[in-house]
């Protein structure tokens, strides 16, 4: 059945139960970054805004600690279910199952966010930002558990179609709410002469051609590619960048212990050679999920499904390359790495797509 083929009513449903949502959740994440912690200094944090303006209020926000407990758990349940491919059997082998390991990591998730949230109490209560007090430690706490049991709710609700959970809406929404003043702020710079001319002129063309590759990344996975093409899930896209990033930066803290000068000199060292790093664990993490797709549905490991995914890895290790090239070589604030470029254009097709469908519905 054709969507124009389907009756209003599916249209408003459609609209009720993906768009409401997805907007309610811009509408959380933006305004709980303009909410103070409870017993902040606020004096404090109107002379910081001076010296920097973008963004302050959010680092002193009850969404300080943004989507990244939920996000952090999230990821080691995938690389979880990718060495134990029992555990993501066993998650889809009945309902029963799927609501014990959500229940199993979701606690997880608020437990993470009360020992991060400690952390900055007590960081802040350093910098003499909040008071000292157990009490004022305890009610920052509950602020940030809070906010991140309302992120699990709306990681639940909002969801578009094909991308899996809300997390990658939630991960989108700082960087793409940020990014007009970053813009700004970047021009003004040029204005002055703190980023040159040349970096807008190496920029420019590298961040157009990475956006046209994870939109052909997008096409393939979404069944664009033929009339045969199967329809995978945009998890193999999403996925394996910041997984080899997580890999990665475990990888890393052994030479850095047994050897904490060998690029205290050459931070630039270090950060390229964990990007090498990432690059080579990313097609890894890709085969992974076609072995674990393989094991919960095996009619989609078929040849194509192969063939797609070896673009897909190609596109990941030369966006996330060159991002991070490109975030080294020049001055500019507002360029995310290769993970959250792919995320947010993403994330930016995928509500194009919704709200196509929503307005083809009820034509």
């Amino acid at each position: 059945m054709s969507i124009d083929s389907l009756s209003p009513d599916r249209s408003a449903t459609l609209l009720w139960q993906s768009v409401v949502p997805i907007t309610a959740a811009v509408i959380v994440v933006l305004v709980a970054s303009q909410i103070p912690l409870p017993g902040i200094d606020t004096s404090v944090l109107a002379e910081q805004a001076i010296y920097s303006p973008n963004g302050t209020l959010a680092r002193f926000s009850i969404f300080a600690l943004g989507v990244m407990p939920l996000f952090t758990v999230l990821a080691h349940v995938e690389i979880a279910k990718l060495i134990f491919p029992s555990l993501a059997r066993c998650q889809i082998a009945s309902s029963g199952n799927a609501f014990r390991i959500s229940v199993v990591i979701k606690s997880l998730v608020l437990l993470f966010t009360a020992i991060q949230g400690y952390g900055m109490m007590s960081a802040l209560a350093a910098m003499d930002l909040v008071d000292r007090s157990p009490g004022a430690t305890s009610i920052g706490i509950v602020s940030f558990v809070g906010t991140t049991a309302v992120l699990i709710w709306l990681n639940d609700m909002a969801r578009f179609p094909n991308l899996g959970n809300g997390v990658w809406l939630l991960l989108a929404i700082p960087l793409l709410g940020a990014l007009p003043l970053d813009l700004i702020t970047s021009i003004e710079l040029t204005r002055f002469g703190a980023v040159s001319a040349m970096d807008w002129l190496i920029a420019t063309p590298v961040i157009l051609l990475a956006v046209w590759m994870i939109v052909v990344a997008n096409a393939l996975l979404s069944g664009k590619g033929g009339e045969a093409a199967p329809k995978l899930s945009l998890a193999f896209l999403l996925w394996p960048p910041f997984l080899a990033s997580t890999v990665a930066g475990y990888l890393f803290i052994v030479p850095l212990i047994f050897a904490p000068k060998l690029f205290s000199d050459t931070p630039w060292l270090l950060n390229l050679a964990a990007l090498a790093l990432s690059a080579i664990l990313i097609p890894l993490f890709v085969h992974g999920f076609y072995r674990l797709i393989s094991i919960t549905q095996p009619e989609m490991a078929c040849g194509e499904s192969r063939s797609i995914l070896v673009a897909v890895a190609g596109v990941q290790i030369l966006v996330c390359i060159g991002m991070g090239i490109l975030r080294q070589a020049t001055s500019f604030s507002f360029i995310p790495s290769g993970g959250m470029l792919i995320v947010c254009v993403t994330v930016l097709l995928a509500f194009r797509s919704l709200l196509d469908e929503c307005s083809g519905v009820g034509a």
